[in-house]
Parts: C-alpha cells; structure tokens; sequence
C-alpha cells in the first residue's frame, strides 16, 4: 500500500504582506499620472463598517480579493492627524501608518482640501 502525503500551501496573511505591498504602492505613487489609475476616493461614513468609530477619507487603488487603500483621519478643519495604508484581502487586512513626511501625506491632503 502506497501512502499519499499532501502538503498544504499556506497563503501569506495580510500582515505578512501588507509593508512590501506598501513599498510597491509609493514608488506607483510618484508617477504623476497614477492618480488616474484609482478606482476611488470617497468618504466612508463613521460606523459604516464594524468597529469602525472614526470617519475617514478612502482613497481606493484596488478592489475585490486583495486590495489596497489610503484612509486619512482629518480633524475639524480637515487636517490630516493619520494616515493609514490597508491591505486587505477577503476577511484578512492588515494596515501601516504612514509618516508625516511621506509624499503620500501630501497627496492625500491635497486630494482632501477644503471641502
């Protein structure tokens, strides 16, 4: 009798992957005409979503199984306090801050704006 052994392949988690994903997303970030390339940018509610308290401004470049965001936190004046990178991938997310100094803060910024 012939045993069969099956190795299961275990999919990196979003946490895994969610940095190295961050670094190919800024260098697609300074093309100047990558803001085209966006599927999004929108304002997600707070509690649209659970244990989500907080508002923020989404700026979305992917969807569906993975996909990948900006969500910037603003204050009253709509100031960026926080900026967030998501990886997320069906049940599965993992996020990064982003710095102050990243081109990214800036860029969401602008995009915010007075409103």
């Amino acid at each position: 009798m012939t045993e069969t052994v099956t190795v299961l392949k275990k999919e990196p988690t979003c946490a895994e992957l969610v940095k190295q994903q961050w670094q190919q997303r800024q260098e697609d970030l300074k093309d100047p005409e990558f803001d085209w390339h966006a599927i999004g940018f929108d304002y997600v509610e707070p509690h649209t979503f659970n244990d989500q308290p907080e508002g923020y401004w989404r700026w979305q470049f992917s969807w569906g199984g993975p996909s990948d965001e900006l969500r910037g936190y603003v204050n009253e004046h709509k100031e960026l306090h926080r900026l967030e990178y998501w990886y997320l991938d069906w049940g599965d997310g993992a996020f990064v801050q982003v710095k102050p100094d990243a081109d990214a803060w800036t860029k969401m910024q602008q995009m915010i704006g007075p409103r």
